[in-house]
């Protein structure tokens, strides 16, 4: 942080490659640029396909290791999306966040190249899953999970399968039933479930505020879904990133783990943290058209003040809120660096 050493690459890079989605789910934390105000992301609405491949190339051979091709939109409705899986899976690992709404057949049959695909649902009724998601595309989801499972199934890249995550967005509306959500994920022969508090505190979501959730029930339930576990199927109950009723909280007043991953938007620019894509003070710089132009903003000194100015106060909840913590033991050094 002082500039004394230079700053390695990303553990990850974090891509969200076209800013269009074919849902409407009233808490998404893309709303923002996605549907209310649009023209933030500007012209270029998607990344193209060969500039991705160039980018893989570039993060290769820099060192990062992993590849997620993430939100900020439904990556699967970019046609290039199979072709990036594929090119990218020979140089690193990756990951797709994904709806599961629209596959197109080259998409099954790259996602199993990936090291895992999450598979965001965050219902087990129809009816819940058009109040949540804004459309009425349940039975087409799991239709869908179904072609993967079967598909991956059979199609083993280098010995290894890629992990399928049923994700569980917890919200008032689907509260009661996520024992229910856990048992058909295992029924649709998914390797993980994982569920955790929606974050709804962000003030750039449309009508703000703390959710009112049974916490009892919450917790009931996931002590139910815990028991559901297998050598083959695995769940994560995820509470930490919040306090005990389920709210937004830090522990932490120093943002030092946003270096762990880079965003990279539609846009073709850098931002400095997942939670805050498309935000104008956030921006790093441009990594469009020329990939190795990141190296001249990354580690430098305005990234630096930048990570240093970062009120946590402001912040919503922090997807590395963990890493947060540690990476504040590690710099303290409290008998801890030399002694994992």
């Amino acid at each position: 942080m002082d500039g004394s050493e230079p700053l390695g690459p990303p553990v990850e890079v974090n891509l969200d490659i076209f800013a269009e989605c074919n849902l409407n789910c009233y808490f998404c934390i893309g709303q923002r640029y996605l549907v209310d105000h649009r023209e933030e992301v500007g012209p270029m609405r998607q990344l193209p396909t060969e500039y991705m491949l160039r980018l893989v190339d570039f993060l290769a051979d820099w060192g990062v290791r992993g590849l997620c091709i993430s939100g900020g939109g439904e990556p699967t409705l970019h046609k290039g999306l199979a072709k990036v899986i594929r090119y990218a899976a020979s140089k690193m690992d990756v990951s797709v966040v994904t709806n599961a709404v629209k596959w197109e057949e080259p998409v099954v049959e790259a996602l199993p190249y990936c090291r895992w695909v999450a598979l965001s649902v965050d219902a087990a009724t129809r009816g819940t899953y058009a109040v949540v998601k804004g459309r009425d595309k349940f039975p087409q989801v799991l239709h869908n999970l179904v072609r993967l499972h079967l598909w991956r199934a059979g199609h083993s890249i280098n010995n290894r399968a890629a992990d399928l995550c049923f994700k569980f967005l917890i919200l008032p509306e689907n509260q009661y039933e996520i024992y229910d959500a856990c048992k058909m994920a295992k029924s649709l022969g998914v390797q993980d479930f994982h569920a955790r508090p929606a974050d709804f505190e962000r003030p750039d979501i449309k009508g703000h505020r703390k959710l009112e959730l049974d916490r009892d029930a919450i917790l009931q339930q996931f002590e139910r879904c815990h028991e559901e576990e297998t050598e083959d199927f695995h769940v994560y109950t995820i509470s930490h990133k919040f306090n005990a009723d389920f709210h937004v909280e830090h522990q932490f007043q120093q943002c030092l783990a946003s270096p762990l991953v880079l965003p990279l938007l539609q846009d073709g620019n850098g931002y400095l943290c997942v939670d805050r894509k498309m935000e104008a003070d956030f921006r790093l710089g441009s990594a469009y058209p020329n990939p190795e132009s990141i190296l001249e903003w990354w580690g430098s000194d305005s990234h630096r003040d930048l990570i240093k100015s970062v009120d946590i106060g402001s912040c919503s909840r922090c997807t590395w809120s963990a890493y947060q913590s540690q990476a504040v033991a590690i710099r303290n050094d409290s008998m801890s660096l030399s002694f994992p």
